[in-house]
């Protein structure tokens, strides 16, 4: 059983990490709990999450004109 992140000394809260990458709460604790407590890895899993929704947004949707 995983530790609550709140028990985590010298990472990122929450909000912390949200504010910074722009990301909701809710995603900022998905990230810090799929990253664990070190803030570089906080970092890192923030952009990747970022960009992961960049290329999610820049997609047509199925059957859109010309994607076929």
């Amino acid at each position: 059983m995983s530790r609550a992140i709140e028990s985590w000394k010298g990472s990122y809260t929450a909000p912390e990490l949200a504010a910074k990458y722009g990301v909701t709460i809710e995603q900022a604790r998905i990230i810090i709990s799929s990253n664990g407590p070190s803030r570089h890895g906080c970092e890192v899993g923030a952009v990747a999450f970022r960009n992961a929704q960049k290329m999610r947004a820049a997609r047509q949707p199925v059957g859109a004109k010309g994607n076929r």
